[in-house]
C-alpha cells in the first residue's frame, strides 16, 4: 500500500512538472515571437484612422499596439478635418467625382474604400507610388484634397503622373518626377519633373505633423497647383502635354506611413455637367430611366 502511494505520488509531481515545462516553453515562444514582431516591424499602429487598426488586425491577428510609432498617426480623419477643415469644400460649385486609388503591390494596402493608402504597413526598404485608378477628364478643372497625419521620412510625394510612370524603386528616391512622366512636389518643397528639381516652397513642409494638400490640375490651361493648409501656393507645373491621359499619383518610401484621399471635385465646364450636377442630389435619380434619358448621360450621372 505504501509503495502504491509513493508511486501515485510522483506521477502527479511529475504530471505538475511536465505542465511547468509546457507553460514556461509556450511563454518563452510568446516572449521571442512578439520580439521578432516588433524587430520586423511586424506590429502595425496607426491609431483610429478609419478603421485602420481593425483592418491590420483582421489581416494580422497577432499584431497589437506599438508604443513606439509617432503621435500624430493616432489622429482620426474627422478629428482631422474638424481642426483642418477643407474651405474650398464648403463653397465648391464643381461637380464631385469619386475616383479612388488604383490596387498597389504587395508592399502597400488600400483601406476605407481604396481611398486610404497605408504605405509599407512593415518595413520600407523601397520608394512606391501609387496611381487613381481613371485619368482625370480632358477639360475642366479637377480639384483633390488629400489629409496626411503625419509627414516623415525621406520622400512623401503629391502630384500627377501618365500611366507609363514608374511605380516602385528599391532605393528611397523622389519617384513622381523622376523622368518625363511624373510631375511631383516633395515634402521637402521641391518641384520633380525630368528628373530635375527646383525651388517651389519656402520651407518643408513641417514633420510629424497633420497637414492638408491640395492638388489643382487646369486640364484646358494644362497647368498643376497646390494649395496647403488651405494657403494657395501658386501654379507649380505648366505645359504639361495634351496627348497624354493624366492620373493623380501619390508616392512614399516611409514605413507605416499614410494618406486619405478627401474632397474631389471638377468644375462645371460644360452645359452636361450643370445637368448633371442639378440631377444628382435630387430624388429623380433613383427613377431617371423614366425619363428615356440617353444611356451616356445615365452612367455619367450614376458613375462620376
Amino acid at each position: 500500500m505504501l509503495a502504491g502511494k509513493i508511486s501515485d505520488g510522483k506521477k502527479k509531481t511529475l504530471r505538475r512538472l511536465r505542465w511547468r515545462k509546457r507553460k514556461q516553453r509556450n511563454t518563452s515562444n510568446i516572449v521571442v515571437l512578439a520580439e521578432q514582431n516588433q524587430k520586423d516591424r511586424n506590429v502595425v499602429c496607426v491609431g483610429s484612422i478609419d478603421g485602420v487598426t481593425e483592418e491590420i488586425q483582421r489581416r494580422n491577428p497577432s499584431s497589437s499596439s506599438s508604443p513606439h510609432l509617432p503621435t500624430p498617426l493616432s489622429w482620426s480623419s474627422t478629428s482631422f478635418m474638424s481642426h483642418h477643415p477643407s474651405e474650398h469644400e464648403k463653397k465648391c460649385s464643381g461637380l464631385s467625382t469619386s475616383w479612388k486609388w488604383s490596387k498597389p503591390s504587395s508592399t502597400t494596402l488600400l483601406l476605407d474604400h481604396d481611398q486610404q493608402i497605408l504605405f509599407h504597413p512593415r518595413t520600407s526598404s523601397s520608394t512606391q507610388v501609387i496611381l487613381a485608378d481613371r485619368p482625370l477628364d480632358k477639360t475642366g478643372k479637377h480639384r483633390w484634397e488629400i489629409v496626411v497625419p503625419a509627414v516623415y521620412g525621406t520622400s512623401m510625394m503629391f502630384g500627377i503622373a501618365t500611366r507609363e510612370q514608374q511605380r516602385t524603386s528599391q532605393n528611397f528616391t523622389n519617384l513622381i518626377g523622376i523622368d518625363q512622366h511624373g510631375w511631383g512636389l516633395s515634402h521637402h518643397g521641391l518641384l520633380w519633373h525630368n528628373g530635375i528639381s527646383r525651388a517651389y516652397l519656402s520651407k518643408t513642409i513641417e514633420p510629424l505633423k497633420p497637414c492638408l494638400i491640395a492638388l489643382e490640375f487646369d486640364a484646358d490651361q494644362r497647368t498643376l497647383s497646390y494649395t496647403i493648409d488651405n494657403q494657395s501656393m501658386g501654379v507649380a507645373f505648366q505645359n504639361i502635354p495634351r496627348d497624354v491621359s493624366i492620373y493623380p499619383a501619390v508616392s512614399s518610401t516611409s514605413a507605416q506611413s499614410t494618406m486619405l484621399l478627401k474632397h474631389r471635385c471638377r468644375t462645371c465646364s460644360s452645359l452636361k455637367d450643370i445637368c448633371v450636377k442639378r440631377l444628382r442630389p435630387t430624388a429623380l435619380r433613383n427613377s431617371m430611366n423614366h425619363f428615356d434619358l440617353p444611356q451616356h448621360l445615365l452612367r455619367h450621372i450614376h458613375i462620376e
